[in-house]
């Protein structure tokens, strides 16, 4: 059997001047090549259940988020600041590596094409932390200037009490919208993912593009509404930098950083736990998907 549609991926590891993550994009290609034949230890049941479980993997890739509409709990949650910089040289110190999850699920994405079941394009993007509970994302100028579709921080947390998980996000919670997450639960751990893409348009609508070039107006708008504080000196430092131009200019390197905060409330039988009692920490460091046109 053949197909019009394949996909090719590029993993690829970067060091402190050039760009960081792991992509898959869709394209038309050669035609698919004939399955595996099939091992001798294969029975038709355990081929249905592989299957079924590959079928529901590609499912979750394009799942309808769900909304959480409750208030921030104010006590017994974990809570994480998320930190949006702009790559540089100097941001982006040391090496910063995509990790095992992050591979896992552009390989996903990969099969998931392979197999006609759904076919999209996406760019990962590894976080690292700064300190206990900041983890920060260094955004280059592609990630920027991509048609993005949907934006998704992933995060991975044991569980091995099974509790309710759910996020809210402070920022969503002052303008009364939800915060839209999905949590998929596999033995003793648990897959938290959020929906950020409303946070990465509006950071291109303020950097207005790659022809446009970043409007400070917009960034410094943008800024104080995400961390509610006045920009202070990184502000004035852009400022000075500001361009105008058919590229994004010397400005997109010295954006102050955008601050968001998440709180990650556990729950059980409808009534509010301790994350942290229940067993429920971070195993892995988070990271950003964005799947794009």
């Amino acid at each position: 059997m053949t197909s019009s549609c394949c996909i090719w991926i590029a993993l690829f590891l970067c060091l402190t001047t050039t760009d960081t993550g792991a992509f898959a994009r869709a394209v038309n290609s050669r035609p698919r090549a004939s399955p595996s034949p099939k091992s001798a230890d294969e029975t038709p049941a355990s081929t249905l259940r592989t299957d079924a479980s590959r079928r529901q993997r590609c499912a979750e890739l394009a799942a309808p988020w769900a909304e959480n509409t409750q208030r921030a709990p104010e006590e017994n949650a974990t809570t994480l600041q998320v930190r949006l910089r702009p790559f540089s040289t100097r941001a982006s110190r040391g090496l910063v590596f995509p990790g095992k999850l992050l591979f896992g699920l552009v390989r996903q994405v990969y099969h998931c094409c392979q197999e006609r079941l759904t076919c999209r394009s996406v760019k990962g993007i590894p976080g690292r932390f700064r300190g206990d509970t900041d983890v920060e994302f260094l955004l280059t100028k592609e990630a920027l200037s991509l048609s993005v579709t949907r934006v998704e921080l992933h995060l991975q947390f044991t569980n091995p009490q099974h509790l309710d998980i759910r996020p809210v996000l402070p920022f969503m919670e002052k303008r009364n919208l939800p915060s839209r997450y999905s949590l998929w639960s596999r033995g003793g751990s648990a897959e938290l993912r959020v929906d950020l893409l409303f946070l990465l348009q509006e950071l291109q609508e303020a950097a207005g593009g790659v022809r446009r070039g970043p409007d400070l107006v917009n960034l410094r708008r943008l800024v104080f509404s995400s961390r509610g504080t006045p920009l202070g000196e990184q502000a004035a430092a852009f400022a000075r930098q500001d361009t105008d131009g058919d590229s994004w200019g010397e400005g997109f390197d010295a954006w102050p950083s955008t601050d968001l905060g998440l709180v990650v409330g556990c729950s059980q039988a409808g009534s509010g736990v301790s994350c942290r009692t229940g067993g429920v920490h971070l195993s892995h460091i988070p990271f950003l998907a964005l799947y794009y046109r």
